[in-house]
C-alpha cells in the first residue's frame, strides 16, 4: 500500500509538468519500455488493494503495465514524436516483447525468437524500441511515413542488419539514452542501419554503430540530422553511406577507423551546424566523398587523413565552405586536405585549418577554379613538393586571412629524360592568379629550397591587399640532362605570364641563395598611372648569394671569368617589359659576397613614369634594362655600393622626374648607357660615381653638367642671377673599385646633373667642397631654406648638350 500511494503522489505531482511539454518514461534495467507525452494521457491508476498493474489511460484506449516490467518513472523534456499511442518493442535477450495498440488498426508486429517484423499499412505510427539483443534484428514495412525511437537499445544480428527500414518511406528517427547496434558480417545489406526512404534523426541519445558487412548506416534516400550524437566504429567499408542528399543541422557525428570513406554521399552534403569528427585510416579513401556538391555554412568539421592518397574532403563537384569551423589533418603520401574536381569556394566566416606532412600533398587542390572571398585560412604543409592552395584553373582571391607555412622542398622528377624541379608552393595556379584583397602571410622557411609563395603559370594580378612573405630556403643548381645544367630558386611573388601589382601593401624578403622578390616570365606592370602613390606600398629585400650553375675561364668581367653562369637573387625581376606608374618602392639587395645581386631589373624595356622608388644594392646594379631604361616622371633613388647605381645596356632616356643615381668608384657610374645612346629631354637628375656616361649629343634637347669633383665634396649649382638650382651633397664612395681612373685619384667622383632650369647659352656658377646646412635632405638633394657656405666655386659656360666642369677632381 505504501509503494501505491508513493506512485500515486508521483504521478500526480509530475502532470503538472504537462503544460511544459514533457514526456513519461517508464524504465527497466535502464531500458525505456514506455514513453508518451504527458498532456496525451487523461488518467492513471492502479489496479487492486495490493496493485499487480499500472493502468494509463490515453487518447487510444488503455494500456496495462505490470509493476514487475518496469523499476522507476521518469519525466524528460525532449523532442518525441507526435503525440498519441506507441507501439512498443521490448528485446530481453533471445525474446522479445510488444506493445501494439494498434494491432486492429493496420500494424502487425511478428517475431522470431528475437527477430522482429513489422508490416504497417497506418499514417505516422510512433514506435519505440529498447531492450537489448545479442541475435536480434527488426525489419520494418510500412506504406507511409512512421517515427522510431530507440531508447537505449543494444541490438545486434549475426546475419543481417540491426535495423532494416525497408521502405521507401520517411523516417523520423529519435535518438533515446545510448543505443547501439550491429550487423552479422554476411549480411546482404551492408549496413547495421539500412534506410530505403528518407532518415530524419533527433532526439538527445546516442547512437553507436558497427558496420560488420561493409557500412555503418546506409540510406537510399536524403538523410537529414537535427541533433544526437551518432558513433560509428570499426567499419569494413563507409561510416555513413548516402545514394541521395545529406544535411546536418545539430548534432554530433564521430567516425573512427572507417574501412572505406567516412562519409560517402551520391548526392549532396550540406553542414549547417553540429560537431563532426571523421578520422580515415585506409589508403585511398576519403574522410568526406561527395557526388555533388558540398557546402557548409556552420558547424565544426574536423578530418585526420592518415593513409595514402586519401583526402578529407573530396567533391567530384563544388565545394563551397561559407562558415563554420574546418580542421583537416593530412599525413599519407600523395593525401589532400580539400579537394574537388570542379571548383572551391570559400568565404563568409569560415575558419579552416589544415596541416599537411604528406609528400606531394595539397592542403587545398581544385582541378577547376579557387575562390577566396573571406573567412581565414590557415595552412600548414611540410612535405616535399606540397602545395597550400592549387588549382588547374584560376585562382581568385577578394578577401579573408590566409596564412600559410610551406616548409617542403624540391624534387627532381624525371619528364621526357630531363630533370625537372618539382616545388612546394604556398599557393599556385596552373592558369592565372588574380588577388583584389586579403590579408597574406606566408613563410617558406629554410627546409624549403627554391619553393615559390604566390606563383601562376599564366598571369597573375594584384589589385590591393596586405601581403607578408617570407622566404628563407636556398636554391640549388642540377643536370638537366647531360652536361646541361640550371638552377631554381625561390620567389615571393612569380608568374610566367604577366604580373600587375596595382595596389596594396608588400613586405617581401628572400634571404636564400638565389632567392627573388618578385620573378616575372612576361611583362611587369607596377602601380596604376595617375594613382595615389599611397594605393601602393612595395617594400622587398634579398639576401642570399647566387648560384654557380657553371664556373667560367677567369678572367673579366667578374670572378670566374665570362664563361661563368650563375643564378643571381634579384629584388624585381622580369624577363619582359617593366613599367612602374605609381607606388612607395623600396628595394634592397644586401647580398656582401657576389655580384647579380641587382634591385629592380628588365631583360627588355624598364620604363618609369611615377612613383616614389628607391633601390639599394650591395654588391651590383641597383637598376638594370637590358635595352631601354626611361624615366618619365616620378621621384627615383638608386644606389649601389660596389656597380652602377642605374645601368641600361642599350639606351637610356631621361624625360621628366626627380631623379638620384650613385655608382661605386669607377669604373662604376651613376648613370651608365652601355651603347651611348643616352638621351635627356627633361628631369632633374644627378648621377654620381667613378664615372658617367656621355649624353648622346645629338639627340638631347635638355643640356647637363658633367662635374668632375670629389666624393663627399657639397656641390651648389646657382643661375647668374643668384637663382640656386641645385644644392647636393655627395655621397662617399663605401665599395667598388681601387684607384681613381679615370678620375683624379682615389676620391674622384663624377658628378652628371641636368635640369629644366639649364639652358645652352647662359652662365652658371658652380660652388664645391663647402658646408651645406638647413633645408630637407632626400638623400643628398637639399630643398627648403638651404645655407650654403665656405668652399671654393667656378663659372661655366654652357654652349652644347653637355659640358664638362672641373670642381675639385681630375678630368675625365
Amino acid at each position: 500500500m505504501r509503494k501505491t500511494l508513493l506512485l500515486m503522489a508521483l504521478l500526480l505531482a509530475c502532470m503538472g509538468l504537462s503544460a511544459q511539454n514533457y514526456h513519461i518514461n517508464l524504465h527497466n534495467n535502464g531500458s525505456v519500455i514506455y514513453n508518451n507525452d504527458v498532456n496525451t494521457i487523461d488518467e492513471i491508476r492502479f489496479q487492486g488493494h495490493q496493485p499487480a498493474n499500472m493502468l494509463i489511460n490515453g487518447q487510444n484506449g488503455t494500456l496495462t503495465f505490470p509493476l514487475s516490467t518496469f523499476d522507476s518513472i521518469t519525466f524528460v523534456k525532449e523532442e518525441l514524436p507526435p503525440a498519441g499511442d506507441t507501439v512498443f518493442i521490448i528485446y530481453n535477450g533471445s525474446n522479445v516483447n510488444v506493445v501494439n495498440p494498434f494491432s486492429n488498426n493496420g500494424v502487425t508486429v511478428s517475431t522470431s525468437n528475437a527477430n522482429v517484423t513489422v508490416n504497417s499499412t497506418m499514417a505516422n505510427v510512433p514506435y519505440v524500441v529498447s531492450g537489448s539483443s545479442s541475435n536480434g534484428s527488426l525489419t520494418m514495412y510500412s506504406t507511409s511515413s512512421f517515427y522510431l525511437a530507440l531508447s537505449s537499445l543494444s541490438l545486434a544480428s549475426t546475419s543481417t542488419a540491426a535495423i532494416n527500414l525497408a521502405s521507401n518511406v520517411g523516417v523520423t528517427l529519435a535518438l533515446r539514452g545510448t543505443s547501439s547496434l550491429a550487423d552479422g558480417a554476411n549480411s546482404s545489406l551492408n549496413a547495421a542501419l539500412y534506410a530505403a526512404g528518407s532518415l530524419n534523426v533527433g532526439g538527445l541519445g546516442t547512437l553507436c554503430v558497427t558496420g560488420n558487412a561493409k557500412h555503418g548506416t546506409a540510406v537510399e534516400g536524403s538523410m537529414t540530422v537535427n541533433s544526437g550524437t551518432i558513433r560509428i566504429f570499426d567499419t569494413d567499408s563507409d561510416g555513413i553511406h548516402g545514394s541521395s542528399n545529406l544535411t546536418w543541422n545539430g548534432g554530433t557525428l564521430e567516425i573512427v577507423s572507417a574501412g572505406s570513406d567516412g562519409l560517402d554521399i551520391s548526392g549532396t552534403i550540406t553542414i549547417n551546424n553540429g560537431d563532426l569528427t571523421i578520422n580515415t585510416t585506409a589508403e585511398s579513401q576519403r574522410s568526406i566523398k561527395v557526388t555533388n556538391a558540398f557546402t557548409m555554412t556552420g558547424g565544426s568539421l574536423s578530418c585526420n587523413v592518415t593513409g595514402n592518397d586519401c583526402k578529407g574532403i573530396k567533391g567530384d563537384a563544388d565545394i563551397n565552405i561559407s562558415g563554420g569551423t574546418v580542421d583537416v589533418q593530412v599525413s599519407g603520401t600523395g593525401s589532400h586536405g580539400i579537394s574537388s574536381d570542379t571548383d572551391v569556394v570559400i568565404g563568409g566566416t569560415a575558419d579552416i585549418t589544415v596541416v599537411s606532412s604528406s609528400q606531394d600533398g595539397k592542403c587545398i587542390k581544385s582541378d577547376g577554379t579557387v575562390h577566396v572571398n573571406g573567412g581565414t585560412l590557415e595552412l600548414t604543409h611540410s612535405g616535399d613538393i606540397s602545395k597550400g592552395i592549387t588549382a588547374t584553373s584560376d585562382v581568385t582571391i577578394t578577401g579573408g586571412e590566409i596564412t600559410i607555412t610551406a616548409s617542403g622542398s624540391t624534387i627532381l622528377e624525371n619528364v621526357n629524360n630531363q630533370n625537372v624541379p618539382a616545388y612546394c608552393t604556398a599557393i599556385k595556379s596552373d592558369a592565372d592568379i588574380t588577388i583584389s584583397g586579403g590579408t597574406f602571410h606566408i613563410t617558406l622557411p629554410t627546409t624549403n629550397h627554391g619553393g615559390k609563395a604566390i606563383s601562376a603559370d599564366g598571369n597573375l594580378t594584384i589589385n590591393n591587399g596586405d601581403f607578408t612573405i617570407t622566404t628563407q630556403g636556398n636554391g640549388a643548381s642540377y643536370t638537366v640532362s647531360g652536361s646541361t645544367k640550371d638552377a631554381y630558386t625561390s620567389s615571393c611573388l612569380k608568374c610566367d605570364g604577366n604580373m600587375q601589382i596595382l595596389a596594396g601593401n608588400y613586405t617581401l624578403s628572400s634571404s636564400g641563395t638565389g632567392g627573388k622578390g618578385i620573378n616575372v616570365g612576361g611583362t611587369l606592370v607596377i602601380g596604376q598611372q595617375g594613382a595615389n602613390n599611397d594605393d601602393l606600398f612595395l617594400n622587398v629585400t634579398t639576401s642570399g648569394e647566387r648560384i654557380t650553375v657553371s664556373s667560367g675561364g677567369g678572367g673579366w668581367p667578374g670572378p670566374g671569368g665570362g664563361g661563368g653562369d650563375y643564378a643571381n637573387p634579384k629584388g624585381v625581376k622580369a624577363q619582359g617589359n617593366l613599367t612602374i606608374n605609381s607606388g612607395n618602392i623600396t628595394v634592397h639587395c644586401t647580398q656582401t659576397q657576389n655580384e647579380g645581386g641587382e634591385c629592380i631589373e628588365s631583360k627588355a624595356t624598364l620604363t618609369i613614369n611615377g612613383g616614389n622608388i628607391e633601390a639599394y644594392s650591395v654588391k651590383d646594379d641597383a637598376v638594370n634594362a637590358a635595352q631601354n631604361l626611361t624615366i618619365n616622371g616620378g621621384i627615383y633613388y638608386a644606389h649601389s655600393d660596389a656597380n652602377d647605381g642605374t645601368d641600361s645596356n642599350g639606351t637610356m632616356f631621361l624625360n621628366g622626374g626627380l631623379n638620384i643615381s650613385n655608382g661605386a668608384r669607377s669604373p662604376e657610374e651613376g648613370f651608365d648607357c652601355d651603347n651611348n645612346q643616352f638621351k635627356i629631354t627633361g628631369s632633374t637628375s644627378i648621377g654620381t660615381g667613378g664615372g658617367t656616361s656621355n649624353p648622346t649629343q645629338n639627340v638631347c634637347t635638355q643640356p647637363s653638367l658633367k662635374i668632375n669633383t670629389q666624393q663627399g665634396y657639397a656641390i651648389q649649382i646657382l643661375k647668374s642671377d643668384g637663382t640656386v638650382i641645385c644644392t647636393y651633397q655627395c655621397p662617399t664612395f663605401t665599395g667598388g673599385g681601387g684607384g681613381g681612373w679615370p678620375g683624379g685619384g682615389g676620391n674622384g667622383m663624377v658628378m652628371l646633373f641636368t635640369d629644366p632650369q639649364l639652358q645652352t647659352g647662359q652662365s652658371y656658377t658652380v660652388k664645391y667642397n663647402g658646408t651645406i646646412s638647413g633645408g630637407t635632405n632626400w638623400n643628398g638633394y637639399y630643398t627648403g631654406n638651404v645655407t650654403y657656405s665656405g668652399g671654393s666655386q667656378t663659372t661655366v659656360n654652357v654652349n652644347s648638350m653637355v659640358t664638362t666642369v672641373s670642381a675639385g677632381g681630375g678630368g675625365w
